[in-house]
């Protein structure tokens, strides 16, 4: 596989080549593509020489926004940037452009995960799921990319299983899977059984999966119901030796991006965790 990270989150500047010296000096393999306008042609050449003469791989270019957000401008707004960022990644020969279904809670950006709205749930909510994408993927019709979703435990998109229904229901070549499975450990008795729950995801998803995130969950130690935070991994409960087995197994060059952290340390922490389990499994970083 090829370990990566999100790298802009603590490196203060989006310059291709500070990019790339950054993966070189943490050994990461594999990046997020740095932010970049559409439109910016000398920009994305830049991108391109420079990860592509360091042999890192642009594991994903995001777009973050909600297609499913219940106003009318804001949704086709959405939509067209999801779409922008499909043909942007499709031009930078990234692995991936990854979304994620939208919530009609009406949240934006990254709050699109998290957005609870009991219409999510619904049969019109899968319906217009498989219209937006289908709709993204006609007009953009990528060659050497895939639109990615993301699972999210407050969208429809909540497990390996309805991602397959979704699959087969846009039934485009265009389409993957963005596998973060963190996001799918949604209630106890999955958090008390992620082995089982990582090959479920591979054993059902493994054909569409291009790339993967690095994320841990815990209980909330505070809670009195049900609640499940984020936490690095090797921290929480993810069995993280199955994870980088079947990644592995499934494809040397797949990218494993680490996530969400604060600080250089902390990713370092994380890197130094990954790799010691990849020692451990016999997989390559």
């Amino acid at each position: 596989m090829r370990l990566g990270a999100t790298i802009g989150d603590y490196l203060g500047t989006e310059d291709p080549d500070a990019h790339v010296g950054e993966c070189r000096r943490q050994g990461y393999r594999a990046a997020p593509c740095p932010e970049v306008a559409v439109g910016d042609r000398d920009r994305i050449r830049d991108i391109k020489r420079a990860f592509g003469e360091a042999d890192i791989v642009i594991g994903e270019v995001a777009a973050w926004v909600n297609p499913l957000h219940p106003d009318v401008d804001k949704r086709r707004a959405n939509r067209n940037t999801i779409a922008e960022r499909l043909a942007l990644a499709d031009e930078l020969e990234a692995v991936c452009c990854a979304t994620v279904v939208g919530s009609y809670d009406g949240s934006d950006n990254w709050d699109s995960h998290v957005g609870h709205h009991p219409q999510n749930f619904s049969e019109e909510g899968f319906e217009a799921v498989v219209e937006w994408v289908r709709q993204v993927l006609t007009e953009v019709e990528p060659r050497r990319t895939k639109l990615t979703l993301e699972m999210s435990p407050w969208t429809l998109l909540d497990g390996p299983e309805i991602y397959l229904t979704l699959l087969e229901a846009i039934d485009h070549p265009g389409l993957g899977v963005h596998l973060d499975p963190a996001n799918a450990v949604r209630e106890p008795r999955i958090y008390y059984a992620t082995t089982d729950l990582l090959n479920r995801c591979f054993d059902i998803l493994g054909p569409w999966i291009r790339s993967c995130h690095a994320k841990d969950i815990h209980f909330a130690l505070d809670a009195r119901t049900v609640a499940i935070e984020e936490v690095l991994p090797g921290r929480g409960v993810l069995d993280y030796r199955t994870y980088v087995s079947r990644i592995e197994r499934l494809s040397p060059d797949m990218p494993l991006i680490i996530e969400h952290l604060a600080t250089e340390p902390e990713y370092k922490e994380v890197g130094d965790f990954i790799r010691g389990i990849a020692n451990e499994v016999g997989a390559t970083i």
